[in-house]
């Protein structure tokens, strides 16, 4: 039976990967902040785990990677992230704000990451995702979001960097770009379901080769320049 571990899944689009991964008979591993609702957690079948993990306490990343030591995992898909403030101008921006960002977005992937690589090289598909946006795309006109346009633009070079390192082992290393979706980060307004953007992203996963590593996919299967 295949495996997957997906960070964020207690709510939106991480828990819709958790709820179709579920339902097409894999193994589901879970690390949340905040604990999945019971009756989620129950929908989701017998064959779930779920982890505290914080992307800000680096204790949380190491204990995950100690209780899964010798397991497989097949496809990784790293969700958990932040855009805090979205609207503050530039003099408005503060260290405090620009370091929150980079830490989770960005190194706190990169850094769960790196324990997780034993689980991935044993699995059978060695896709590690992870959730950036448009945003980090120098496509993307929107004003602001400073923070977090630079930290997913920073993601996106390190899966990239990653994409080369762990080339010798077959990992694919894979950036997706949900598309503004009905979840609570976007106040519930989008183009696409949860429902609609996980199923396109996972079709992106499933057909992925190695010829796809370091780029940033759309739901929609295309490349996404950045």
């Amino acid at each position: 039976m295949p495996s997957v571990f997906i960070t964020g899944a207690n709510r939106g689009i991480g828990l819709e990967f958790a709820r179709q991964y579920s339902n097409a008979g894999w193994q589901v591993v879970l690390a949340n902040r905040t604990p999945m609702a019971p009756k989620d957690f129950a929908s989701l079948g017998m064959d779930v785990t779920e982890f505290h993990y914080d992307a800000m306490d680096d204790a949380t990343a190491a204990d995950i990677a100690k209780r899964l030591k010798g397991r497989p995992i097949d496809v990784a898909i790293l969700n958990a992230g932040i855009d805090d403030q979205p609207d503050l101008p530039p003099e408005l921006v503060t260290a405090e704000i620009w370091e929150r960002a980079m830490l989770t977005n960005t190194f706190a992937p990169l850094h769960l990451a790196a324990l997780l690589e034993p689980n991935l090289r044993i699995g059978q598909h060695k896709v590690l995702a992870a959730v950036s946006s448009l945003a980090a795309s120098s496509t993307y006109t929107v004003p602001r979001q400073f923070a977090y346009r630079a930290s997913k633009a920073s993601l996106n070079q390190m899966w990239r960097n990653l994409s080369v390192d762990w080339k010798d082992w077959g990992a694919i290393c894979l950036t997706l770009r949900p598309g503004r979706v009905k979840t609570r980060m976007t106040g519930f307004e989008g183009d696409l379901t949860p429902s609609e953007s996980v199923s396109g992203l996972r079709r992106v996963i499933e057909t992925a080769t190695p010829a796809e590593s370091g780029k940033l996919w759309g739901y929609d299967g295309q490349v996404v320049p950045w």
